[in-house]
């Protein structure tokens, strides 16, 4: 898959390690000509730690919403550390071997050339430069701090840590160290020679070393010391770089058979596995490796399931997820928070109904799609006290089954405490259980549940009988539909809603139309969190005209996916209706991964349409 440039709206490609069945937690970007922009890996205190050319985020900007985008919106646009050169570039080719693994070919004024592969493995990051008679210089701003977490809803800051860093240079090798963390990157195939230190105030460090003409291999070795840094570069420098390429992308040729060939729903796959992080026994899954490396239930749930349904081998991936969810990640007073740190501690403890209710979801699927029974037994003893401190919860005088949340599933405010998406998962939650064990319990739960949907979130707005977004289960209703608020349009997929249902189809006319205040904009859906069309909006208006058997309307919302996408296939969070231009996060592994899920399902459906 090979993909110019020139024309096309930037982002940086990304890296990461792959093995078998997964990632092994280290990955990272680069700017247009190779440079590493970030070189991510797991960090057992601190959750994860960045090699990086980004300058440290300002702390008293933490709660300025407006800083946090603009900071990381420069993520993208950032200049990288590695190789420059003393010709102009005349033009820059990019490609991604297999969709995946990033190349890069720089050609000059006069026609030379210089390329550039990159790939990460177990302890580091390896990239093969090809140059002709130019003589490159290692270049950048270099730093190593804790990964910013920068957070539109700041949850609760964490205790700063410094960005002091310190370089060494010996026997080829460049040692960059943060003996606070405590990280170190070690980088190999320099020549001997003095390092050049255009300034040293230790936060960050500008460095300048010759390199090498012809073919070189750049060796980034990873550890906490630069002893452990400086051994994985001579285990690294030990292997053949062309080979272990080659087998990376001979078990991506494998992964794809099968697999449709659509960049969006193949990014969507590729991205879920790159972002599984391994922790001991369990791995966890992030929401993105650049501005957000932090996990939420809910977008791992839909990683999780685009993983169940992508290829056989993946589904350690989600087993391993599993373990580190209900073994691994903290909760506090029996309840998961609203986003985790890798190392399962919790980043914000805020209570988020639909966050306690997808781990279960996400068992019963695993176990109803691969049968694995013994993971199911050694998880089993957790499900019944979680949906019994849930139902502590309920509202006291209701005679139906009313839980609340104090937020939205977009991390917001919410008008009245019960919330319809997270009572539809709540539904589905006990469906699935039931069809998991058999147990009358949950069918009950979940006929009570159906109950209370119908008698406490249809009202009447504007002349017409619809679902409410909220309630305070007293008649008082806030109409309103976000586009992260998936479980309305499933809900005829689950079998909980016909399709043809007027309430439920009133409420999607509703939802996609101006009196949607704060959740419409140019024809999509979105969200007040961030005021834009959404890539999940978009979904969402697929799946309701595939269910409404709308060929018109499945045609526009792919081709609003499409224009949403960027040239990797990464979908955003938010974007610019007509240009497609990302106001909102360019990395974003949710909506990626709800995408080629339900293009999987489509495919597998054998939809009209056809997308591919």
């Amino acid at each position: 898959m090979s993909i110019s440039l020139t024309g096309q709206r930037r982002k940086p490609l990304d890296f990461s390690d792959f093995c078998a069945d997964g990632g092994l937690g280290i990955n990272g970007s680069l700017d247009h000509v190779g440079r590493i922009i970030a070189l991510n890996n797991y960090h057992p205190k601190h959750g994860y730690v960045t090699f990086t050319s980004a300058l440290p985020f300002t702390e008293a900007d933490r709660y300025d919403s407006a800083s946090v985008r603009r900071y990381r919106a420069d993520l993208a646009s950032l200049d990288g550390i590695g190789y420059t050169f003393n010709l102009p570039t005349r033009e820059t080719e990019l490609e991604l071997l297999e969709g995946v693994v990033p190349r890069h070919r720089l050609i000059f004024a006069d026609n030379s050339d210089a390329s550039c592969t990159t790939f990460a493995l177990a302890g580091g990051v390896i990239q093969i430069w090809e140059t002709q008679h130019i003589m490159p210089r290692w270049t950048g701003r270099v730093s190593i701090q804790r990964c910013a977490y920068t957070q539109i809803t700041e949850g609760g800051p964490l205790t700063p840590v410094s960005a002091k860093t310190s370089i060494m240079f010996q026997d080829g090798i460049l040692i960059v160290h943060n003996a606070d963390l405590p990280h170190a990157v070690a980088i190999a195939a320099f020549p001997p020679q003095k390092l050049l230190i255009q300034e040293q105030d230790g936060d960050p460090i500008n460095l300048s070393i010759s390199g090498q003409v012809g073919r070189s291999v750049l060796i980034y070795g990873l550890g906490e010391t630069p002893d452990e840094a400086i051994a994985q570069v001579q285990r690294l420098s030990q292997l053949d770089a062309y080979a272990v390429l080659e087998h990376q992308l001979r078990q991506w040729r494998q992964r794809w058979h099968d697999i449709p060939d659509s960049l969006i729903l193949r990014r969507g796959l590729s991205y879920s596995l790159a972002l599984g992080i391994p922790v001991g026994a369990g791995v966890c899954l992030f929401t993105d490796h650049m501005l957000l490396p932090l996990s939420w239930n809910r977008d791992a749930y839909y990683m999780a399931l685009a993983l169940l349904h992508g290829h056989q081998n993946t589904h350690t991936v989600v087993r391993r997820h599993l373990i580190w969810m209900f073994e691994q990640a903290d909760r506090l007073d029996g309840a998961w928070g609203r986003c985790y740190l890798a190392n399962g501690r919790i980043k914000d403890a805020a209570f988020q109904l639909d966050q306690q209710l997808f781990p279960l979801l996400e068992l019963a699927d695993y176990v109803l799609e691969t049968d694995d029974q013994s993971t199911l037994e050694r998880l089993r003893p957790h499900i019944r006290p979680l949906i019994e401190s849930l139902l502590a919860r309920r509202y006291p005088t209701s005679s139906g089954l009313l839980l609340p949340t104090d937020e939205t599933p977009a991390d917001d405010p919410i008008h009245f405490p019960y919330h319809l998406s997270s009572h539809l998962l709540l539904w589905r939650v006990f469906n699935r259980l039931h069809q998991l064990d058999g147990d009358p319990q949950w069918e009950s739960l979940a006929k009570e549940t159906q109950h209370s949907i119908q008698r406490y979130f249809v009202a009447e707005h504007e002349g017409v009988l619809m679902f409410a977004y909220a309630t305070d289960g007293q008649g008082q209703y806030h109409f309103y539909h976000d586009a992260n608020d998936l479980p309305l349009v499933l809900a005829p997929l689950w079998g909980l809603i016909d399709s043809a249902d007027p309430v439920w189809r009133e409420t999607l006319k509703f939802a996609f139309s101006e009196r949607n205040m704060g959740g419409y904009y140019a024809g999509h859906l979105g969200s007040v969190h961030t005021r834009a069309p959404w890539a999940l909006g978009d979904l969402q208006a697929l799946i309701a005209a595939d269910l409404m058997n709308d060929e018109v309307s499945v045609a526009r919302a792919w081709n609003n996916l499409k224009r949403a996408a960027q040239w990797d296939g990464a979908l955003p969070e938010g974007y610019e209706a007509d240009s497609g231009t990302v106001l909102s996060r360019h990395w974003f592994a949710w909506p990626g991964a709800a995408v080629a899920w339900y293009l999987l399902e489509r495919h597998r459906r054998q939809l009209q349409p056809s997308l591919y």
